[in-house]
């Protein structure tokens, strides 16, 4: 696939951390310039940092909750490429708590970041390839907990569930412009969001319940969604691609983890 990608634009959202960095590195490497957006100044400098050699990017500041800001982002983005050719959505917050405890000001910024951002985001990015009579590719970072949940995690999975059937609406509307739409559901994977509870030794257990035996790599990902913004995927849309080393495919798992708060 070296080059697949080569002569594209690729905005990347939670661009600057964990998965959202690694799929940006996997985008490079591919050829393709890549845009990182992320709500922190100093996530992007690093990123910037250490992406820069691998080929072209460009970062922006955005809250993707922020209509105004996602339209500042898109319009930065187009100024400097002159183009839109996919979006990738890798933004997200996760904070574990039990059902009853859950405030309606944590249910309002969980929904707001992973699924209104990826709508105002998803939205901008149609827009800018519809206007421009350009085909294109737009793919949305999930998680398995879109598919099932887990405890203390009803406000994450309403809003990955969600993401799953907003990429379904999307694909079916925006077909006939040449854009698919697509979802990505990870499981366990190594990075800043995970990094919590992935040292404990109670996960770490639960790693020989995956098929694969490991948790996943922020690569893995970038993989994934690489092949996806390709010609070779041209036929595929509407699609949730679970890429979780089988994680979802087993029918049980041991709940006793000790569970933290971070966003990727």
């Amino acid at each position: 696939m070296l080059n697949s990608l080569a002569g594209t634009l690729a905005v990347v959202t939670g661009g600057a951390r964990g998965i959202g960095r690694g799929i940006a590195r996997a985008l490079l490497g591919e050829g393709a310039a890549v845009v990182i957006a992320s709500r922190t100044r100093s996530d992007l400098d690093e990123a910037c940092q250490e992406l820069s050699p691998l080929g072209q990017v460009m970062a922006v500041q955005c809250d993707v909750s922020d209509s105004s800001q996602v339209a500042r982002l898109f319009d930065e983005a187009w100024r400097w490429a002159d183009r839109i050719d996919a979006l990738v959505c890798a933004h997200g917050v996760v904070t574990y708590r039990p059902f009853l405890e859950i405030s309606e000001e944590q249910w309002d910024r969980t929904l707001a970041i992973n699924l209104k951002g990826a709508f105002l985001c998803g939205q901008a990015a149609a827009a800018a390839m519809v206007r421009a009579g350009r085909p294109g590719r737009i793919v949305f970072i999930s998680s398995i907990n879109g598919l099932a949940a887990e405890p203390e995690s009803a406000d994450y999975s309403a809003s990955k569930a969600g993401l799953h059937l907003l990429a379904r609406g999307m694909a079916c509307d925006l077909a006939g412009y040449g854009i698919t739409v697509n979802v990505v559901a990870p499981g366990w994977v190594r990075s800043p969001m995970s990094a919590p509870y992935l040292s404990n030794d109670v996960l770490s257990g639960r790693v020989k319940f995956n098929p694969v035996g490991r948790v996943g790599e922020p690569a893995d990902i970038g993989n994934a969604v690489a092949w996806l913004l390709g010609e070779q995927s041209s036929y595929v849309t509407g699609a949730v691609l679970p890429v979780d080393g089988g994680q979802s495919a087993v029918l049980s798992m041991p709940n006793n983890i000790e569970l933290g708060e971070e966003a990727r």
